[in-house]
């Protein structure tokens, strides 16, 4: 973990991250999105010189994830992700699930999401956010395609839908930005999920998170931005990049005893076992 930037300690890191010779996934960003798009180029050159080989942005409404798939389209390193976030699911529309599977069809996206559910905002009524995700999970078992899972404060909930609506895979999907939800991380790691940890894993506060690192297989794990959001130390407060990625990948070598090097190549490892045939 780099606290604080400009430090000799922050100094050593991007030197050493300078000298690797492998790369890092960001597994889920929206760089699609403003403000993110307005400087893509810039973005995505940053994002390079941290090391960073592969950005996922993922799509939170039908209308933003033909923006998410067209995004991808242009940039040789984005993949895209297609879905309805818990939030915006008032707004799905009657035909939405026809027009999500048609954009499922698209070469570089590889997965269904992020879908889930949020009991903490609230933005959409929590009746509506269930009827949609167990519609997208039944879009997810026609298509065969990998989900990627929004959970806040609705573990039981979620864990149920899922238990009803998604047969147990090999490869189901992702659990984004995990928590530390010790409920949740058992239940998908029986059923096929990877666990990815953002750049909240970062923050000095996280002690429980990081250690929950240690129970997480290492065939089974992730890492990600959700940029803009969830900015890692040490540029908490600024507008999250996928550039970013690079310290939390730090974090993770740190808790588990690993080089960032055998860290980069186990992670890679993990994003090719998982969407490998979809690349």
């Amino acid at each position: 973990m780099i606290p604080k930037k400009d430090t000799p300690e922050h100094r050593a890191f991007l030197d050493k991250l300078a000298g690797l010779d492998s790369f890092f996934t960001d597994s889920h960003a929206h760089i699609h999105m403003q403000p993110l798009s307005d400087d893509a180029e810039a973005v995505l050159a940053r994002a390079a010189e941290h090391k960073i080989g592969r950005i996922v942005t993922i799509g939170i409404d039908v209308e933003d994830s033909g923006r998410a798939v067209q995004f991808a389209a242009e940039y040789e390193n984005v993949y895209a992700s297609v879905g309805v976030h818990p939030h915006d699911t008032s707004g799905f529309p009657t035909d939405g699930i026809d027009s999500l599977r048609e954009l499922l069809k698209a070469p570089k996206v590889i997965a269904l999401g992020e879908i889930g559910l949020d009991f903490y905002y609230d933005h959409s009524p929590r009746e509506t956010q269930e009827k949609c995700f167990a519609s997208l999970l039944g879009l997810a078992e026609d298509t065969g395609m990998p989900v990627i899972i929004h959970n806040r404060d609705s573990t039981a909930r979620l864990i149920e839908i899922l238990k009803a609506e998604l047969p147990v895979r090999e490869k189901s999907g992702i659990i984004h930005c995990f928590s530390g939800d010790t409920d949740l991380l058992r239940y998908a790691l029986d059923n096929g999920f990877y666990i990815s940890y953002a750049g909240v894993v970062t923050y000095p506060k996280s002690e429980e998170l990081r250690r929950t690192l240690q129970f997480v297989p290492r065939n089974r794990l992730l890492i990600e931005t959700d940029a803009p959001y969830l900015t890692p130390a040490p540029y908490r407060g600024r507008t999250n990049e996928p550039a970013y990625t690079a310290y939390t990948a730090e974090t993770v070598a740190a808790e588990l005893g690993m080089s960032l090097r055998e860290t980069a190549e186990l992670l890679e490892n993990n994003f090719q076992s998982l969407f490998g045939d979809r690349l």
